[in-house]
C-alpha cells in the first residue's frame, strides 16, 4: 500500500479548487483510509497522506507507452475475483474507497468489474469514477451502449474487448476535439481518425485481434450521463449490479466527461436493497431531467 502524497492540509487546499478532483474523492473518509485505484497511469489522484492506496490494473506493465506510470501492484482482469487477486493485502473489513478515473469505458466486462470491486469495499464503502460523454470527444458518432451489449460481455465474461467492441470503436472514431464540438462542429461530418481506410483497417485489427488472442485497448463502452443511468437501471432490475447510486453528474460546459459516485450500502437483504437502489435512480434521473430543462431554457436567450 502506498501513503498519499500530500498533507492534508494541502490536500483540502487542492481540493477547495480543483472540482474533478473533489468529485473523484467524493464522500471518501478523512484523515485516513485503504483504497483502490484502477488505472492510474502517469496520473494516479493526489491523496492526503493518511490515506493509502493501491495501484490495479489490467497487467503490471499496463502502460507501458506513458512517461513515468504509476507502479501497478495488482492485475486483474476485471472478470475474475479481485478479492482473489488482491489476496493478504486486501483490507480485512473491507476497502474503503475505489476510484477509476477514465477507465471503466476500456474495461470489456463492465458488469463483471463493478461486482468485483463491490466484493471488495466494506459496506458504506464508495466507488468514484470519472466516465468519457461520448457526445463531446471522438466518441460522438457511436450510439450509446445497450443493455444487450452488456449483458452479453457479462454472460461471455469477456476479459479483452470483443470483435464487435473493437471493430466500433476502431471503425468509428472520429478526428474531432471537445473544443470543436463545443464550438458547433458536427461530429458525424468529421473524418474518421483512421482515414478513408477506417473500417477495412478496424476488420484487419479485429480479425487479428481474434486470431492472436491479443489484447487492444478501445472504448468498449459509450455512454452519456442519461445513458449510463439507464444501463445501471437496467442492470439493477436484472439484480445484476449491487451497488447503490449517490450521485451522477452532467458534463460541465467545456468538458468531457461526468462522474458517478455509488457505494456497497450497509443494507444487503435483497428487497431494501433494491428499494434503495431504484429510489436513487429516481431521485438522480430526476435531477438530470432538471438539468437539461434549465439547459435548454438558458439557450433560448
Amino acid at each position: 500500500m502506498r501513503a498519499g502524497p500530500l498533507s492534508l492540509d494541502a490536500f483540502l487546499g487542492q481540493r477547495a479548487v480543483d472540482r474533478r478532483l473533489a468529485r473523484l474523492t467524493h464522500d471518501l473518509p478523512l484523515p485516513e483510509a485503504v483504497g483502490l485505484e484502477f488505472g492510474p497511469g502517469d496520473n494516479p489522484v493526489p491523496l492526503p497522506n493518511g490515506m493509502r492506496v493501491a495501484y490495479v490494473d489490467r497487467c503490471i506493465d499496463a502502460a507501458p507507452d506513458q512517461t513515468g506510470p504509476s507502479p501497478i501492484d495488482h492485475a486483474w482482469d476485471g472478470a475474475t475475483s479481485l478479492a482473489a487477486v488482491l489476496g493478504d493485502a486486501s483490507a480485512p473489513s473491507g476497502f474503503d474507497f475505489a476510484v477509476a478515473a477514465q477507465v471503466a469505458q476500456y474495461v470489456p466486462n463492465l458488469l463483471g468489474w463493478l461486482r468485483g470491486i463491490h466484493a471488495v469495499l466494506r459496506p458504506g464503502g464508495v466507488l468514484n469514477l470519472s466516465l468519457p460523454d461520448r457526445r463531446f470527444m471522438f466518441d460522438a458518432a457511436r450510439a450509446s451502449s445497450t443493455l444487450p451489449e452488456l449483458i452479453e460481455a457479462d454472460l461471455l465474461g469477456l476479459t479483452r474487448p470483443s470483435p464487435r467492441q473493437l471493430f466500433a470503436h476502431t471503425s468509428e472514431v472520429r478526428a474531432i476535439s471537445p473544443n470543436d464540438i463545443w464550438a458547433g462542429a458536427d461530429a458525424h461530418r468529421a473524418d474518421r481518425l483512421a482515414g478513408t481506410q477506417a473500417l477495412s483497417h478496424a476488420l484487419n485489427q479485429t480479425r487479428t485481434a481474434l486470431a492472436q488472442g491479443c489484447y487492444i485497448a478501445c472504448h468498449c463502452w459509450v455512454f452519456s450521463p442519461r445513458s449510463f443511468l439507464d444501463l445501471v437501471e437496467g442492470a439493477t432490475r436484472l439484480g445484476l449490479l449491487p451497488f447503490v447510486l449517490n450521485h451522477v453528474s452532467s458534463t460541465e460546459p467545456g468538458s468531457f466527461e461526468f462522474f458517478v459516485s455509488m457505494r456497497r450500502d450497509l443494507q444487503e437483504e435483497p428487497d431494501v436493497l433494491r428499494a434503495l437502489q431504484e429510489g436513487a435512480i429516481a431521485h438522480l434521473r430526476g435531477t438530470l431531467d432538471r438539468q437539461a430543462r434549465h439547459a435548454a431554457l438558458i439557450a433560448q436567450f
